[in-house]
């Protein structure tokens, strides 16, 4: 993840210039399960701060990790502007999200916005886990989501670049404008080879990267592998049922047993 950031000039700023992620109906969905919990909370993949400073704004304690120096860089600029008080509550991390050993545990561990689905192997999810759950407080909680696919859509892929984005300015007077598409379908592999292109100012640069969709009951079984127990699946962040057709997976697991190590 780290590369295919970090490889582009002024990614956080880009990533922030998108008006797709601005929309995301996710951030109250956080902000409460942060809120409902009495404790530190740790989120991994923080990004540019789009949901760790409405968590720290709503009064709690969080870590961010991320694997990228320029969304890092991004977030402390953005958290540069909040008041004192919001910016006391955020300890940000360059780190891994496969390796990361933070010394501490917390009562909340998220990682919005498909974070998950960037570990492509059995391995690499089963040692993410592991590693969560070291992490993890006594009746702590791991909540992340993933998309609920889209056969018809898996199915249809073309490799055509569609835009997601149109053409717009951004702050320093730059023109911006994105594209997407999906250049190939493993799937007995369950991945989705996928570019995001950004054109700034005329030059074009590619972010390549590999995502690894789930099923429902996949999940389930994964976990339940990884030593936790499910609490509640919901099909949106408005907390609707997981239903076919529902846009998300969104999963709240707690320990149920030992994590078991990644070669199990």
């Amino acid at each position: 993840m780290a590369s295919s950031y970090d490889t582009i000039p002024d990614f956080g700023l880009l990533y922030d210039s998108v008006p797709l992620y601005a929309a995301r109906q996710d951030i109250g969905f956080y902000v409460d399960e942060a809120k409902a919990t009495r404790g530190n909370v740790l989120e991994v993949g923080c990004g540019t701060g789009r949901i760790l400073l409405p968590i720290a704004r709503g009064g709690s304690t969080i870590t961010g990790i991320d694997g990228s120096k320029q969304m890092l860089e991004r977030c402390r600029a953005n958290l540069s502007a909040e008041p004192a008080a919001v910016q006391r509550r955020v300890n940000l991390v360059l780190n891994e999200m496969r390796t990361f050993d933070l010394g501490a545990t917390y009562s909340l561990i998220i990682a919005p916005f498909r974070v998950v689905q960037h570990l492509t192997t059995i391995d690499d999810q089963l040692r993410f886990l592991a590693i969560v759950a070291r992490h993890l407080a006594p009746q702590g909680r791991l909540v992340f989501d993933v998309f609920n696919p889209r056969f018809d859509k898996l199915v249809g892929a073309d490799g055509v670049e569609r835009e997601d984005t149109p053409e717009q300015r951004l702050a320093d007077g730059r023109t911006f404008r994105r594209t997407y598409r999906i250049v190939r379908v493993r799937w007995l592999d369950q991945v989705s080879e996928a570019e995001l292109v950004y054109y700034v100012d005329g030059k074009r640069f590619v972010q390549a990267f590999e995502m690894r969709w789930y099923l429902a009951a996949e999940l389930r079984h994964l976990l339940a592998r990884a030593g936790f127990r499910v609490r509640e699946m919901y099909g949106d962040f408005a907390r609707g049922p997981l239903v076919d057709g529902c846009p998300e997976l969104i999963v709240v697991a707690e320990r149920s047993a030992t994590a078991v190590s990644p070669s199990t």
